[in-house]
């Protein structure tokens, strides 16, 4: 069976998602996404979003290159690395709020204005969780290449 580039060189391709990801936001540096952790509000720009996930992919990347000559299961390399740059791609695409439609602390939200906040806030937090999720495929997948090779 004829491996494919992602699941031969995982390291690459990760390399070559990370520009993408940064051009992406680096044209929507103006948006913002709001976090809610208890009962206080972070507003947090895409491009520091952005950031923060590039910088996860390059660890991720390091880790697959230092792990190159020990041979895991190709499924789960090529699972993580899909989901990795996908969910990344969808963080930096598609969620903000674009500055002349931000949010005024002062005013009062009607139920419809509040509901595409809250369903915003929900699909924002969603992704983030379903990216934390799939690292855990690269945990699985280094255990595997120690396992297989010790």
């Amino acid at each position: 069976m004829r491996n494919s580039f992602i699941q031969t060189k995982p390291h690459l391709v990760l390399l070559l998602a990370c520009p993408i990801i940064a051009v992406i936001a680096w044209m929507r540096r103006s948006y913002a996404v709001d976090v809610q952790l208890y009962d206080t509000f972070y507003v947090l720009r895409i491009d520091l979003i952005a950031e923060f996930l590039i910088t996860i992919i390059l660890i991720t990347s390091l880790l697959y290159w230092l792990t190159q000559n020990r041979t895991g299961l190709p499924q789960l390399t090529a699972a993580h690395v899909l989901a990795t740059i996908g969910i990344a791609l969808y963080i930096t695409s598609t969620t903000g709020y674009p500055p002349n439609n931000a949010m005024d602390t002062w005013a009062t939200f009607s139920p419809q204005q509040y509901q595409e906040w809250e369903d915003m806030r929900v699909r924002f937090m969603g992704a983030v969780i379903a990216f934390g999720a799939f690292q855990l495929l690269l945990v699985a997948n280094l255990i595997v290449k120690w396992i297989k090779t010790a």
